[in-house]
């Protein structure tokens, strides 16, 4: 059951920016095509190819390399079960939209924010042609955490994250959801989106005017409150996320 958490002491109105690694990286990671207009060839050099890019598949493809962190960190659950990898499959519906204060606008409100503290999980949406790359559309919902109170005493989370190579890479930590710092990104359909472990976030949010069907990888041990921790919040002050124009008539 969701923890029912202290609203925010004002209203906050997110205004949403692009989803990009730069904007995104104290949260997680941003999977795309870092060259969308270069086509694979036995031609190319290494000055043709992003860094982290090597030609692959007799020239057929172009492989870009260790595109995102993925995190398990079961070995430090209370619970001692053992952890696998899953992939499941989201087909998740355009969600409601609510009519704002500006004529011709909506927005939308968040009351719930989740987090898998010994887990990253990636979604990756299918379906999506090169054409309507661009106007398949999500939000990314994401906050940092607080410093650790009483409030959260009851939930566990890992102490040591894994960073590539090995090092060490920190955690948010056991806190609630800092509200006041909340972010909210747009994503299209041509992007993938890796949650880092314990990151608070919405469940996903699409937008327009059909469902996206999104794999999502993830660690699993089937301990409720280690796989996902959620935490809800509402009242006539809240958080809402504004979209703008009616988004159904710009898709």
């Amino acid at each position: 059951m969701p923890l029912a958490i202290p609203g925010p002491s004002q209203n906050i109105f997110l205004q949403p920016s692009p989803l990009t690694q730069t904007t995104f990286s104290k949260f997680g990671t941003v999977i795309a095509n870092l060259a969308p207009l270069l086509n694979p060839s036995l031609s190319l050099t290494s000055k043709d190819i992003p860094p982290n890019a090597v030609v692959a598949n007799q020239g057929s493809a172009l492989k870009f390399l260790d595109v995102s962190l993925m995190a398990d960190l079961y070995a430090q659950a209370p619970s001692e079960m053992p952890s696998k990898a899953v992939m499941n499959l989201f087909v998740c519906a355009p969600r409601t939209l609510t009519p704002s204060s500006k004529a011709g606008e909506e927005v939308f409100p968040v009351e719930i924010l989740e987090r898998h503290p010994y887990t990253s999980q990636t979604f990756i949406p299918l379906g999506v042609s090169p054409d309507e790359a661009k106007d398949v559309k999500y939000l990314v919902i994401v906050a940092p955490s607080l410093p650790p109170s009483s409030l959260d005493e009851g939930f566990s989370v890992p102490e040591i994250g894994t960073g590539r190579e090995g090092e060490r890479n920190r955690l948010p930590g056991r806190g609630l959801p800092d509200l006041k710092n909340l972010k909210a990104f747009v994503a299209h359909g041509g992007m993938a989106v890796t949650y880092g472990a314990g990151t608070w976030h919405a469940p996903m949010v699409v937008l327009g005017r059909k469902p996206i069907d999104f794999v999502v990888v993830q660690s699993a041990n089937g301990v409720g409150e280690e796989d996902c921790q959620e935490v809800v919040f509402g009242g006539k002050i809240g958080v809402t996320v504004e979209i703008g124009k009616k988004i159904s008539s710009k898709l």
